[in-house]
C-alpha cells in the first residue's frame, strides 16, 4: 500500500554520507577507473537514503550525492577556467555548474521522496526511473544542456548492452539501471514479494529483452564500396591556436602529415582533419588556396574544421574540399559550449575583464543536419561538444549519412579524463545510429566505433599520429534513429498520468 514505508528509521546527520557514498562509488564506474559495472549497484545508498526521508532531507542528499561525481568529471573544465579567466569568475562558473547539475540530482531525490509517499512498492520501481530519466532529458535542453558525466555513458565499453540505446536510445540505459537498482532494494527491505515481485521483475525483463534483443532483427543497410580513409592527429598546442604564426605553423604541419599519409597508402580518398585547423576570416568561408592545390594533386577529399568569419558572426564550421578542389560545403556547430563557446553577457564581460582570449564569441548554427557527398559516399560531422546530444546526431543518420565524424580539438584539457570522456561517449552515437563514427582530434584520443558501438581503433594522447584505415559505412536502421527521445516523453507522460490521477482520487468527493 502507498505510504506503507516504516516510521522507526532514524537517520542522523552522519546518515548523509548514504547518498554522498553513491557519489564518489560512481566515479569508479568512469575514467580513469573504468569499472562500468559499478553504476548498476552505486545508486543503492542514495535511492534508500531518498525513500526513507522527508522530501527537504532527501533533496540535500540528492544534492551531496551529485558534487563528487561532478567535480570529479568536470575538474578538467575547472582548471582550463582558471587558465583563462580571472580567478573568482573561473571559481564562480565551476560552482555554478556543480551547483546546476547537483540541482537536477537534489530534484530527483525530492521527486522520489514524494513518490515513496504516494504510490506502493511496485509503482516507485517504475516511477524512479522515469523521474531519472526525464530529469537527465531536462537537463540536457536548452543552450545551458550539459551532458557530461551521464550515467548511461559509463557503459561505453559493453557493446552487447549497447543494443538497448539502438532501440531506447541513450535513454534506455539509466532507465534499466535505475529500475533494476529500485527492483532489488524493494526486494531486499521485503516491502516488494510474492505476486508483485513477480510482475515487475517480469516487466523489467521484458523492457531489457526487447532493448538487447529488438536489433538484431533492424534492416541491415550493406557497406558501400570501401574507401580509405586517413585521419591527422597534428598535435597542435593551444599557444599555437591562440597566436597568428601558430596558426599558419598548424596549417603547414597539417598539409604535411596529409602528403605522408598519402604516399605511405596511395588508396587514401578522404583525409580528415580536426576542429578549428584552419582559420578562415574574411565576409564569406573560401578554401585556403594551399588546401585547393592539395586536394587537387593528390586526388583527395579533405574535410576539417575551421573558424569561419561569416556576415559579421564567428562560427565553429566543418568545411568539405571534394578532389577537384571546387566548390564548398560547410556545417556550424549547433550546440555550443555553455559558458566557453557561449557566456551570457559576453560582449559586456569581454570588455569589462580585458581578457586576452575572447571568451563566447561564437553563434551557434543552424540545427538542419549538413550532408556531404564526398567521392559519391554520403558523410556527415558532428564539431565536440555535440558528440553528447544523441537526438541531434541520429538526425544525419536519419537523412542518409552512412558514417559520422566527430571532429574536436580536446588539446585544452591536456591528459585528463576529459579525453576519455569525450571519445567514449561516440560508442552510444554509434549504437543508436546504427551507422560508424568516428572522432579525430588534434591531440587524441582518436578512435572508431563500428554502427553496434564496437571500438575499432583508438590512437594515444599527446603524440602526433595518422591513422589510415577503410571507412565502416554499413550499419542498421535503429528504432532510435527513427523516432528520436520517445522514451524521454513516454516517461514524461506516465508521470504527469499518474499525478493527474493521484490528484484526481484525492480531489474526488
Amino acid at each position: 500500500m502507498a505510504g506503507s514505508w516504516p516510521t522507526n528509521i532514524r537517520f542522523t546527520t552522519q546518515s548523509y554520507l548514504l547518498p554522498i557514498s553513491s557519489g564518489f562509488l560512481l566515479i569508479l564506474a568512469f575514467p580513469r577507473f573504468e569499472q562500468g559495472y559499478l553504476a548498476w549497484v552505486a545508486l543503492f545508498p542514495l535511492i534508500w537514503f531518498t525513500i526513507n526521508n522527508p522530501p527537504r532531507k532527501a533533496a540535500t542528499g540528492g544534492f551531496l550525492y551529485a558534487v563528487p561525481i561532478t567535480l570529479y568529471l568536470n575538474f578538467y573544465l575547472a582548471t582550463l577556467l582558471y587558465d583563462y579567466l580571472p580567478p573568482l569568475l573561473a571559481v564562480f562558473s565551476t560552482a555554478a555548474l556543480v551547483a546546476l547539475v547537483s540541482l537536477f540530482s537534489a530534484l530527483f531525490a525530492a521527486g522520489a521522496s514524494r513518490a515513496a509517499r504516494l504510490y506502493p512498492p511496485l509503482t516507485l520501481t517504475f516511477v524512479l526511473p522515469s523521474l531519472w530519466v526525464l530529469l537527465e532529458y531536462t537537463r540536457s535542453l536548452g543552450f545551458t544542456g550539459y551532458n557530461v558525466g551521464y550515467l548511461g555513458y559509463s557503459q561505453w565499453q559493453y557493446p552487447l548492452l549497447l543494443n538497448i540505446t539502438a532501440t531506447y536510445g541513450y535513454w534506455g540505459l539509466p532507465f534499466l539501471m535505475v529500475g533494476l537498482q529500485c527492483l532489488v532494494l524493494m526486494a531486499g527491505s521485503r516491502r516488494l514479494s510474492g505476486r508483485k515481485l513477480l510482475i515487475g521483475t517480469v516487466i523489467w525483463l521484458a523492457l531489457a529483452g526487447v532493448g538487447l534483443f529488438l536489433p538484431t532483427t533492424f534492416t541491415r543497410e550493406e557497406p558501400t564500396t570501401p574507401t580509405w580513409a586517413a585521419l591527422i592527429q597534428g598535435n597542435s598546442s593551444p599557444e599555437e591556436v591562440l597566436s597568428e604564426g601558430g596558426k599558419q605553423l598548424i596549417l603547414k604541419r597539417y598539409i604535411k602529415l596529409t602528403r605522408r599519409a598519402v604516399t605511405d597508402e596511395p588508396r587514401v580518398k578522404l583525409v580528415v582533419w580536426p576542429e578549428t585547423v584552419v582559420d578562415l576570416a574574411g565576409p564569406a568561408p573560401v578554401h585556403k588556396t594551399e588546401m585547393i592545390n592539395l586536394a587537387q594533386e593528390l586526388e583527395i577529399n579533405l574535410l576539417y574544421g575551421a573558424r569561419v568569419l561569416s556576415e559579421g558572426r564567428l562560427y565553429n564550421s566543418i568545411l568539405a574540399l571534394p578532389e577537384g578542389g571546387g566548390g564548398i560545403t560547410f556545417y556550424h556547430k549547433h550546440r555550443l559550449v555553455p559558458f566557453v563557446e557561449y557566456f551570457p553577457a559576453e560582449r559586456l564581460l569581454n570588455s569589462m575583464l580585458n581578457l586576452d582570449i575572447k571568451i563566447g564569441g561564437y553563434t551557434a548554427g543552424k540545427s538542419k543536419p549538413t550532408i556531404f557527398n564526398l567521392s559519391g559516399i554520403p558523410l556527415a560531422g558532428v564539431i565536440c561538444f555535440e558528440s553528447y546530444f544523441g537526438d541531434h546526431t541520429r538526425r544525419f543518420a536519419r537523412d542518409g549519412a552512412r558514417h559520422l565524424f566527430i571532429l574536436t580539438n580536446d588539446a585544452w584539457f591536456e591528459k585528463s579524463i576529459s579525453l576519455e570522456q569525450h571519445a567514449q561517449v561516440a560508442a552510444l552515437r554509434a549504437a543508436e545510429s546504427g551507422i560508424g563514427v568516428t572522432q579525430v582530434a588534434n591531440s587524441g584520443i582518436t578512435l572508431s566505433f563500428d554502427h553496434r558501438g564496437k571500438e575499432l581503433f583508438r590512437s594515444p594522447k599527446l603524440t602526433e599520429k595518422i591513422i589510415i584505415a577503410p571507412l565502416s559505412t554499413g550499419g542498421r536502421s535503429t528504432l532510435y534513429r527513427r523516432w528520436g527521445n520517445y522514451l524521454p516523453a513516454f516517461c514524461g507522460f506516465y508521470l504527469l498520468l499518474l499525478g493527474g490521477t493521484t490528484l484526481y482520487r484525492r480531489l474526488r468527493p
